[in-house]
Order: structure tokens, then C-alpha cells, then sequence
């Protein structure tokens, strides 16, 4: 891997903070080096999985929010664990990308 290609690579871990999405698929389309593809696939990946959780805590945020007979279908405290859990995975994915980037960087 040249050293484009490496600043490339790791742009795609660094894309968490600025377009978490965007900046791995445009690599991927892009660029024709198959180990750049291979860390904006991965990278895409950690990007995707926070979103995901995301919908997962949203989801709970409303099943907690909907009340049958005086009853809320989820505890607060169900909610409020799934939501620290939730942050805490976020916070290391983003450290995950950040040592990625810094990786690849150092390998070129």
C-alpha cells in the first residue's frame, strides 16, 4: 500500500467524527487498491453499528414510552442501561477507528 493509499485508508477509520458513512463507500467505489477497500469495508462496518444501536435504543425508548393499563412495557431502568451501554460501545468504536487510522497511517 502507497502512501495515498494508506492517508485514503485511514481517512475512512478518521470519517467517524466528520461523515461516518459517506467517506468509506466513496472510497470503496473509488479507489481500485483491494487492501484500501478491505479497511473501508471495515470501517463502514463500525460505522454502520453504532447506527444500529441506535435504532435498537430508540426502539426501547418507545416500547418504554407506551403505557397499557398503567403499566410501561419496559422498566427505566432497562432504558437507562441500554442507553449507557449504548454510549460506552460508541465511545469504543470511536477509539476503535481512531487506533485503525493511526495503524494503517503508521504502515505506509
Amino acid at each position: 500500500m502507497n502512501r495515498n493509499q494508506a492517508i485514503i485508508a485511514s481517512l475512512c477509520y478518521f470519517s467517524v467524527f466528520i461523515a461516518p458513512i459517506i467517506v468509506p463507500i466513496v472510497a470503496y467505489f473509488v479507489v481500485d487498491d483491494k487492501e484500501t477497500k478491505r479497511h473501508a469495508i471495515r470501517s463502514l462496518v463500525s460505522h454502520i453499528v453504532p447506527f444500529a444501536g441506535w435504532l435498537v435504543l430508540f426502539i426501547s425508548f418507545l416500547g418504554g414510552a407506551i403505557v397499557i393499563d398503567g403499566d410501561s412495557l419496559l422498566p427505566v431502568f432497562v432504558i437507562i442501561g441500554g442507553a449507557v451501554i449504548y454510549f460506552l460501545v460508541v465511545i469504543g468504536i470511536m477509539i476503535w477507528n481512531v487506533i485503525q487510522g493511526i495503524k494503517v497511517l503508521r504502515t505506509a
